[in-house]
């Protein structure tokens, strides 16, 4: 593996350089990876995910937070032996030394990073409609802009607001569990309309409302002793995250017909409606506009980081001129113009269904190649345990890291099936 860079180092340019700002302590990092895996995926996918499983949609939950832990556990540990801000592709690199796959994997997760801006962009759009009458376009082309300057002025401020939506975000899922509390015990999870298949395909419906986890490690050099807070940061927001889905879930499935809840485009609000009323229904459509700010911003700020660590002189892979960090605001300012310029042509599109789609299975592609890293690095450099380590080994095999192989490249064939 190749070594970091020296510390202690005297070359004068180096010395020179501005660094990125060490804001973020464990509770500002679990927050921010909370608010990433929450985003506005459960605000959208669940009643897609009830008219596929229908009672049985809590299970499905449950199996996709265990499929996302083995690859959050790969993440946790990589990040550990390697706590740097361009993630993805310095774990490909450092185990395969191939510096054409990890280029291949982090322009796959740059894609995949401004496509699903522009995504959740054009969904807080399409919630502000509901309020006020302003063009789609506009509306997420204006939030793209906010954002992109939230994310310039500084990692401290963005962690802030992080701080205001994340607790917004989970006070609208409180309020879908309060009010459906009541009905859990009437809930079948094992009731399987679909049979095996139907519970597959909900499963990988709702994987990606855990997705946001891979991000975590791209704050690593804004975060303090990132060796041990961003795996600590990556399996806590894995496990928030995992309760407040089947908690929602079963609510969601209690109170209202899961064929009606596949039905619904906004299936939170419905379900919030259902059982509190119109009232409490518009507080949780509102907190919607609140979940998609949050996830743009969120996802700005993981995409600019990859893609300043990616442009540092030690790898020219992208051009140097991204890794250059503003001197009074202590940000990548050339990176985060950049994620900003190429997300605005996704956002003037009229759908991104299909685009989306193809950012999903890129992703999994990046996960297969960072379960195999892992898989790779310990079998090659067993001696190396410093750090936080991922339970499960079997000789030089790290057994969660070959799950997340298979789980991630099964989810992949299943994807590539669905569109035949």
């Amino acid at each position: 593996m190749s070594a970091p860079d020296d510390p202690g180092a005297t070359d004068t340019t180096a010395a020179a350089a501005p660094s990125l700002r060490r804001d973020l302590g464990l509770f500002e990092v679990v927050v921010y990876g909370v608010g990433l895996i929450l985003g506005a995926g459960i605000y959208a996918i669940l009643g897609a995910a009830a008219g596929v499983a229908g009672e049985s949609v809590p299970l499905a939950f449950l199996l996709a937070a265990v499929a996302a832990s083995f690859t959050g556990l790969s993440y946790a540990e990589l990040a550990s032996r390697f706590p740097r801000g361009e993630g993805d592709y310095v774990y490909v690199r450092e185990a395969f030394d191939n510096k054409r796959l990890a280029e291949v994997v982090a322009v796959l997760r740059v894609f995949v990073g401004v496509v699903s801006t522009a995504a959740v962009a054009i969904a807080f759009a399409g919630y502000l409609s509901g309020f006020a009458n302003v063009p789609t376009a506009a509306a997420a082309l204006g939030l793209v802009l906010v954002a992109s300057g939230v994310n310039y002025w500084g990692i401290d401020l963005s962690a802030k607001l992080n701080l205001v939506f994340t607790i917004a975000e989970i006070a609208g899922l409180a309020i879908v569990i309060w009010v459906g509390a009541r009905t859990w015990g009437t809930v079948d999870v094992f009731a399987l309309p679909g049979g095996g298949l139907g519970i597959v395909e909900a499963t990988f419906l709702v994987f990606f409302a855990y997705l946001g986890f891979g991000s975590i490690v791209n704050v690593a050099e804004e975060t303090e002793d990132p060796t041990r807070t961003i795996p600590r940061a990556v399996v806590l927001a894995i496990i928030i995250t995992t309760v407040l889905y089947v908690l929602v879930a079963f609510s969601a499935v209690g109170l209202v017909d899961s064929a009606v809840l596949g039905a619904s485009g906004s299936p939170l609000a419905f379900v919030a409606e259902a059982g509190g009323g119109a009232a409490v229904g518009s507080v949780v459509a509102a907190i919607a506009l609140t979940s998609t700010a949050n996830t743009v911003l969120i996802l700005l700020v993981s995409t600019s980081r990859l893609t300043y660590g990616v442009s540092k002189s030690e790898y020219r892979s992208f051009p140097t001129a991204f890794s250059r960090i503003h001197p009074e605001r202590r940000t990548p300012h050339l990176a985060i113009a950049l994620v900003a310029a190429l997300t605005i042509p996704f956002v003037l599109l009229d759908d991104l269904v299909v685009v989306a789609g193809i950012a999903n299975g890129a992703l999994l592609a990046v996960f297969v190649a960072v379960n195999a890293a892992l898989v790779r690095l310990r079998y090659v450099h067993p001696e190396d345990t410093s750090g936080f380590t991922a339970p499960l080994t079997v000789g030089r095999i790290s057994v969660t890291a070959a799950l997340g192989v298979l789980t991630s490249l099964g989810l992949f064939v299943f994807y590539l099936d669905s569109l035949v």
